[in-house]
């Protein structure tokens, strides 16, 4: 039951403008953030594995290229706590 109109079912173009009401961001703001993340996380695999030297690094290369930004967040809260 349609809660506006008391119909059984709401017609799809006031679901679209009910669901775009309660915030949805459907209009492509706030996706440039995740390509910017992508880019940086492509340079840091392209560096380790460049400054790579043993078969451990090159096996290490994405997982350090996906965690090094938590890593440096860490040590440099580390770092000023004491």
């Amino acid at each position: 039951m349609d809660a506006t109109t008391g119909a059984a079912g709401a017609a799809p173009g006031d679901r679209m403008a009910r669901w775009k009401a309660r915030g949805s961001r459907q209009d492509g703001a706030g996706t440039g953030g995740g390509a910017v993340y992508g880019l940086g996380m492509i340079g840091a695999v392209a560096y380790f594995l460049g400054s790579a030297e043993s078969g451990r690094d090159y096996a290490l290369a994405v997982p350090r290229a996906i965690f090094w930004p938590a890593l440096l967040v860490y040590k440099l809260l580390k770092s000023l706590s004491g």
